[in-house]
């Protein structure tokens, strides 16, 4: 049957095995007859296209293709690293870590994960995963750093904003010009007796006595970058206006978007009198 072309096994009407004549298989496996420049092409676009720094190697870890991420990133030229052997590059404890790796892939056929700072760029987070490649390894190196930073950041506030919300007395966010609230703390909701989900994109001026809101807003209108403090009331607990000291800081986002960041402090709440701030 395989004389007359590819023999399909069917179970349970689907195709599970797809059977070729040993002649097709080996043209297959070589490559033979399929257009390699084109082929080539298109590897060679997707390669320089993709931020990734890569390394195609063979089996004995020789350098058969790279990419110009790889070759910015260290400031080589092409004909510097093809066909050397990776280990020839190795320059710190890292690379020689790196060539280990490699080296558990080969053997063992399976892809390996990991991250690590870099040992060439100081503060820089690198992702690496080396795979089996057709005849050889290749490996793959994300710069993370700025997504690593990120999710440090997130962690941070995160815990401020719990510790905040245990001393008790003191709420913190993020307004825009117009008074929007477009980040809001835990410590905050406590304060104002509402769920931290129903704040963003509230107004603050919903939350102040309309002696003082007038102030707020010179507050969220000025231009410059001086920090403030200022005395207000506040709708506490959703029941009644309390006194509160209010610290304003602007700054600017993307688009030339003005907006400030805000602690408001609960006096009666921390176990201190109002500031005199007309004496300071």
């Amino acid at each position: 049957m395989l004389d007359h072309g590819p023999v399909q096994i069917t179970s349970h009407k689907r195709n599970e095995f797809v059977m070729v004549p040993q002649d097709e298989f080996e043209r297959m496996a070589s490559l033979s007859g399929v257009e390699k420049q084109g082929i080539d092409e298109k590897l060679s676009l997707v390669l320089e296209a993709v931020s990734s720094s890569i390394i195609i190697m063979d089996s004995t870890q020789r350098i058969r293709r790279t990419n110009k991420a790889f070759l910015d990133y260290f400031g080589y030229r092409e004909s510097d690293v093809i066909g050397r052997q990776l280990a020839s590059l190795a320059k710190t404890a890292t690379d020689n870590y790196i060539l280990n790796c490699i080296k558990q892939v080969q053997e063992s056929g399976r892809e390996k994960r990991f991250e690590m700072a870099s040992s060439h760029r100081e503060g820089r987070f690198i992702r690496f995963t080396i795979r089996p490649w057709p005849g050889g390894v290749a490996l793959f190196a994300d710069d993370i750093t700025e997504q690593t930073r990120a999710t440090e950041h997130v962690m941070q506030e995160l815990a401020r904003d719990q510790a905040s919300k245990h001393i008790g007395g003191i709420g913190s966010g993020v307004l825009d010009a117009n008074g929007v609230i477009r980040n809001a703390s835990l410590g905050l909701a406590v304060l104002l007796g509402v769920r931290r989900r129903l704040l963003i994109g509230a107004s603050i001026y919903r939350v102040l006595s309309p002696d003082c809101r007038e102030q707020v807003e010179r507050c969220l209108h000025r231009r410059g970058l001086e920090t403030e403090t200022i005395e207000i009331e506040y709708l506490a607990s959703g029941a009644e206006f309390a006194t509160a000291r209010m610290v304003c800081s602007p700054f600017a986002i993307g688009q030339l978007q003005d907006c400030v960041a805000f602690i408001i402090q609960d006096c009666a709440r921390c176990g201190e009198p109002p500031p005199a701030l007309d004496q300071e």
